[in-house]
């Protein structure tokens, strides 16, 4: 019987639980565990076994691990090329449909917008596929940790970093890709080919008061898609620096510059009637000046079409929108100066019988309420600033922070830190109409009633010597310094409206100053031409 008992090994660590015992087999008999010297094992307990299952002893079986899912890899070469122009489309579309449900712009400006982001992209699409300036997968991606508006010459200061500008340099003019300003000159020149009277200073302060998206526009992307950008390409959706408004003239002149050379494609002038009327009206003056300015226009053959070819010595008037505000301030200071100089016109019917009283006009258009901050100049900041807060200051600042610069992703602290300093939930932000943007009838009345009355010229004034009449003893003010008080306060007003910065209109109003008088001697020399003839 003892012939049939069929001994096994013991495991390894594994021995007779009888003390001193030394067997090294065991085996098995009615559901029990004995040594090979009868002691019986504790503890063991016999299962039923399965017939089939005779063979499995001794086989290894190991725990299956859990499915830990990767991290989607981030894109190289011409997929992340891909994905930056489907990231850079969601972004104007999203603008469009704020203009259209939020500022009640027509429907058709985003079939238009389309329109022209279809000629923009497939035209880098041929692009990239004739020519490999895309790159490889396996390229060496450029990495700059500034934005577009520090690295670039598009929207930031001037304080840059020479390595900066070679890397953004190196990956935006090798792969010509869509800057995010553009975004908005896409909006501008949809609206201009609607003919619609929208000024290029609107976009502007809508993209500086965070209306409409631009500032950190990463954050309008969902994260799918954000997660495999490369790193480039994200900080080319999120602008560190303030947007400046001659840098938004000058990318809509590239983008006319671009359709024109491309597809032969011709924009049509601003819509110089509506356009005058809105520039005048929001500037508090007189209807007067409209026909004044429209003659301006006419002696100089001033045309507002975006000039393709312009010289760089007439720069400041290649924009049809600053030669419209300059022609306007022009016809100002020929009708009212902003000296104390006595004119007198020559009848009670001549338009500039009514002057403007300068001081009290600074009084009502450059009034301003109580605002803690001033919108778009958050990122201007410093911590001296921060240090002379008031509290309703500093609650406005922290919460244009929290809205501008937090997002989704996941922070970098813990979450057990974080949770001792709890965000509240911020209401959604409305879309403002700013009143100094856009003037109410109170206050244009405000301004009329402040016009004063001059006096005409009269039989008892004839033998009066050095009485001056409207538009004599015309001054030009070549710099912002040469400005007197008044004249500035204007002109930074006009500037505003027109979203440049006051240097620039200064010199394009001297420059058309310059065309005016050289008209004026020419008209002078003709005249001597006919009389002598």
């Amino acid at each position: 019987m003892a012939s049939q008992i069929e001994h096994h090994k013991f495991p390894r660590n594994e021995s007779c639980t009888e003390e001193g015992c030394r067997a090294r087999k065991y085996y098995i008999e009615d559901g029990k565990k004995f040594c090979q010297r009868g002691h019986e094992q504790i503890g063991f307990t016999q299962t039923q076994q399965d017939e089939d299952d005779w063979s499995n002893q001794g086989r290894k079986t190991r725990k299956k691990r859990e499915h830990i899912e990767r991290a989607q890899r981030i894109l190289r070469g011409r997929d992340a090329v891909s994905l930056y122009l489907e990231c850079y489309q969601l972004i104007l579309w999203k603008q469009c449909h704020w203009l259209v449900h939020t500022k009640r712009f027509p429907p058709e400006l985003e079939v238009v917008v389309r329109d022209l982001w279809s000629l923009r992209g497939s035209d880098l699409l041929k692009y990239g596929e004739s020519k490999s300036d895309f790159g490889s997968d396996t390229a060496t991606m450029v990495f700059s940790s500034q934005s577009e508006g520090e690295g670039t010459d598009t929207d930031g200061t001037d304080g840059r970093s020479i390595s900066s500008r070679r890397s953004r340099r190196s990956v935006q003019s090798s792969e010509k890709l869509p800057r995010l300003i553009e975004t908005l000159g896409l909006c501008y020149l949809g609206t201009l080919l609607m003919r619609l009277p929208s000024s290029l200073g609107d976009f502007y302060k809508w993209a500086m008061h965070g209306e409409i998206i631009y500032m950190r526009a990463i954050q309008e992307i969902p994260n799918e898609m954000r997660s495999r950008l490369p790193a480039h390409y994200h900080s080319a959706f999120e602008i560190r620096a303030p947007l400046r408004g001659f840098n938004l003239h000058r990318a809509v002149l590239d983008l006319v510059s671009y359709f024109n050379s491309n597809f032969e494609m011709a924009f049509p002038p601003l819509n110089f009637p509506l356009l005058l009327f809105k520039h005048i009206r929001d500037l508090g003056l007189p209807v007067e000046i409209y026909p004044a300015s429209q003659q301006i226009a006419e002696l100089l053959d001033l045309n507002f079409l975006y000039l393709t070819l312009h010289s760089r010595t007439l720069e400041a008037l290649a924009y049809p929108e600053i030669r419209l505000i300059s022609m306007i301030i022009v016809a100002v200071k020929l009708s009212h100066p902003f000296d104390d100089i006595e004119r007198r016109p020559e009848t009670d019917s001549d338009p500039t019988i009514l002057k403007i009283d300068w001081e009290r006009w600074r009084n009502i258009m450059t009034e301003r309420p109580s605002k803690p901050l001033k919108k778009g100049e958050e990122l201007n900041i410093t911590d001296t600033d921060v240090f002379n807060m008031s509290s309703e200051q500093m609650d406005e600042y922290l919460e244009w922070y929290q809205r501008t610069w937090i997002d989704d992703r996941e922070p970098k602290m813990a979450e057990k830190a974080l949770s001792f300093f709890p965000l509240p939930e911020l209401p959604p932000k409305e879309s403002k109409e700013f009143k100094k943007d856009n003037i109410t009838p109170d206050l244009l009345k405000r301004v009329q009633r402040s016009l004063v009355l001059q006096r005409s010229l009269s039989k008892d004034d004839e033998g009066v010597q050095n009485i001056k009449q409207p538009g004599e003893l015309y001054r030009r003010y070549r710099n912002v310094e040469d400005l007197p008080a008044s004249a500035k306060s204007f002109f930074e007003l006009a500037a505003e409206n027109v979203g440049t910065s006051l240097e620039m209109l200064v010199r394009a109003v001297f420059q058309l100053e310059v065309r005016l008088e050289q008209w004026g001697i020419e008209e002078k020399k003709r005249g001597l031409r006919d009389e002598r003839s």
